[in-house]
């Protein structure tokens, strides 16, 4: 059996690494489209500020796993049982894994191909980045308050840069925050002397290091950051037949519509158990559950993914921030602890957990995350949950006693 996976990210390792185990005579394949070996995208921000050495970024090869670099795909033959490569190449398979990943949102602006203005992507980024960083001081203007944008303009402040953020929403990481939680995560930035602009777009960058918003208003910088999200890459499955809308379309055995290709990782979308619909979940956790129940199918072993739980953990500013699930809704029943440096919310419906949102400490995360996914009733220690701090000893001591 020939397996073949695209893409070079968590979710093509972890594919790998489980067909392996469970085929020890099958062929795999990786081809991916970077020069280096399969690392860790989310430790880029940690590269950045210089907390973690890059030598810690890769991933862990598989044993048996042949990783083929500089092989972009470009083309996606299901009737031929094969793919081509921008260095025209041609790859056949049995079983076919897209984890061709995503690429960040840079929108088309006059200025946006300047040398000072930035994604934060992939590992080149990063070096580009610390050339310019070293040889300037001064500011940096960061477009988009999201994860991405938080922990890149946390580095750059630790760098000794000064910040200034411009959000197109009313609020910062306005899709994982509700309103109390974001003016909290705000007032903790500015106290640092960090500059939040809301309302505002980038209509321009020039040369001389100047940028003007739609409000007509400039700032100074030295350089600019795009840290406004990603979107699923998909353009070179043009004619293959592969059914995609934001991402590739799956089942809950990550199969596309064509029988024998498969998906998984930040490409995919997958059904979100919280919100009840489809959606491309672009988190490292999300990315290896999918890679390995993909891997799986792949050897015919049956094996349904089930569902995603979306959420971020983060640290920026000096917060702690950790988001699941819709925890900005207000319209079910919302439970809440507001003190002067934290914040905490649960959202439950017909006591199910639904979302939650820690400004603060809470110090299980994964709990809280398999509890939305197990649908778990949570109504009897609700108000408990806020401390942040309730674990599945605790839930058994509780569960044993009622």
């Amino acid at each position: 059996m020939d397996y073949l996976i695209i893409g070079g990210g968590p979710a093509s390792v972890s594919a790998a690494a489980t067909i392996r185990r469970v085929d020890g005579q099958g062929k795999v394949t990786i081809l991916s489209k970077q020069d280096r070996k399969p690392y860790a995208r989310m430790t880029l921000p940690y590269l950045l500020a210089g907390t973690m050495p890059e030598h810690d970024l890769f991933l862990a090869e598989p044993e048996g796993v042949e990783i083929l670099l500089g092989q972009e795909v470009t083309k996606v033959e299901p009737d031929k049982r094969h793919v081509s490569t921008s260095a025209g190449e041609v790859f056949a398979y049995d079983r076919l894994l897209i984890a061709s990943g995503a690429a960040p949102k840079k929108p088309s602006i006059p200025g946006g191909d300047l040398p000072f203005v930035f994604t934060v992507r992939d590992l080149p980024d990063i070096h580009d980045m610390h050339k310019w960083v070293n040889a300037r001081t001064g500011r940096a203007v960061i477009a988009g308050g999201g994860p991405v944008g938080l922990e890149v303009g946390d580095a750059l402040h630790g760098l000794g840069m000064q910040i200034t953020y411009v959000i197109g929403s009313s609020q910062v990481f306005s899709t994982g925050l509700d309103m109390p939680a974001a003016e909290l995560v705000e007032r903790r930035m500015v106290e640092q002397g960090v500059e939040v602009l809301k309302g505002e777009h980038i209509a321009e960058i020039r040369e001389g290091g100047e940028v003007r918003l739609s409000s007509g208003e400039t700032r100074a910088c030295d350089m600019v950051v795009f840290g406004k999200g990603v979107q699923p890459s998909v353009g070179f499955l043009g004619n293959s037949g592969i059914k995609t809308r934001t991402g590739i379309v799956v089942d809950e055995h990550q199969e596309t519509n064509v029988t024998g290709i498969y998906a998984a990782g930040d490409v995919a979308e997958a059904m979100d158990i919280c919100c009840g619909q489809w959606r491309c979940n672009a988190i490292w956790p999300i990315a290896i559950e999918q890679g390995k129940a993909a891997a799986l199918n792949m050897a015919s072993i049956p094996v349904a993914y089930g569902s995603s739980v979306s959420r971020n953990i983060l640290r920026a500013f000096g917060v702690s921030i950790f988001v699941a699930g819709m925890g900005k809704r207000d319209d079910m029943d919302v439970r809440r602890h507001n003190s002067r440096g934290s914040y905490h919310k649960v959202v439950l419906e017909d006591g199910i957990l639904k979302g939650s949102i820690f400004i603060g400490e809470c110090r299980n995360e994964g709990f809280y995350v398999q509890m939305m996914k197990q649908k778990t009733d949570v109504s009897p220690f609700a108000d408990r949950l806020l401390k942040g701090t309730f674990c599945h000893p605790r839930f058994m001591h509780h569960s044993l006693n009622t």
